[in-house]
């Protein structure tokens, strides 16, 4: 597959996350640019309040805390999720596209970020984020799924960069 317009920004972004990089970050962001965090209702406008929120992390972020393996990005088509009660609900439509990677943060913990974004004249204009601890499978659901090794977290059936 060829890389596309979104690949090649994902990739990108990624690398100059990992370096904080805050210059080629901002390259890669539309001066309208904005992300939510609907888990704790919160909503970043701009880069500056970006690049705010990272240089003020308790404990410091950290560069060279993403797992460049299990990054992941789908997109421009349609998707679909079901949640918990068995709701169909969109999830990204054409030109919107769903990232999923593992970070490791400040306190060593693993979490699985994943964002649904929208690209505007070939930059991110806009964010959706998620976060999500990694955990251990429950007793109760061991006679019925199978245990990926940890590193295969996150790799699951949808394409990666670069396949």
């Amino acid at each position: 597959m060829a890389e596309t317009e979104a690949h090649s920004i994902f990739r990108r972004w990624l690398d100059a996350l990992s370096r904080l990089d805050y210059d080629a970050l901002q390259e890669l962001v539309h001066p309208e640019y904005v992300e939510e965090w609907p888990q704790s209702a919160e909503r970043i406008r701009g880069f500056a309040a970006f690049r705010a929120v990272l240089e003020h992390y308790p404990g410091g972020v950290r560069p060279l805390a993403l797992d460049d393996a299990s990054a992941r990005l789908v997109g421009d088509e349609e998707r679909w999720v079901l949640t918990p009660g068995y709701t169909v609900l969109p999830l990204a439509g054409p030109g919107t596209y769903t990232t999923i990677f593992r970070n490791r943060y400040p306190d060593d913990s693993i979490w699985f970020i994943l964002s649904v974004f929208q690209l505007r004249d070939g930059l991110m204009w806009r964010r959706t984020t998620y976060f999500a601890p990694e955990f251990e499978p429950p007793e109760w659901r061991r006679g019925f799924v199978e245990l990926m090794p940890r590193g295969d977290r996150g790799d699951g059936p949808s394409s990666g960069i670069g396949e």
